[in-house]
């Protein structure tokens, strides 16, 4: 994803070829959607990210550390379809 975000659409953008990423700006947003998916389901796997309270300190780490990622997936989502996406595509 970060790969086709560098080599493909940040250069059409940067060169003023926003308005003509539509197609990659869709396959972007198809991930970003797979990967909510993803993120959904480890939520309800983990109940909410709720340690047990049996939980070893690498265990308790672990469910931290997905939930950081569950949080800083979402805002790089937010900030690339709601705001980097519709300004790129508005040229």
């Amino acid at each position: 994803h970060m790969q086709k975000e560098e080599q493909i659409l940040f250069p059409m953008i940067k060169c003023g070829e926003g308005d003509m990423a539509d197609g990659p700006i869709s396959v972007m947003e198809h991930e970003h959607e797979n990967a909510g998916n993803a993120l959904r389901r480890i939520r309800e796997l983990t109940n909410g990210y709720q340690v047990p309270e049996e939980a070893c300190n690498t265990w308790r780490a672990l469910w931290h550390g997905l939930h950081a990622l569950e949080l800083s997936l979402h805002q790089h989502i937010h900030l690339e379809n709601n705001i980097l996406f519709p300004r790129a595509l508005a040229g």
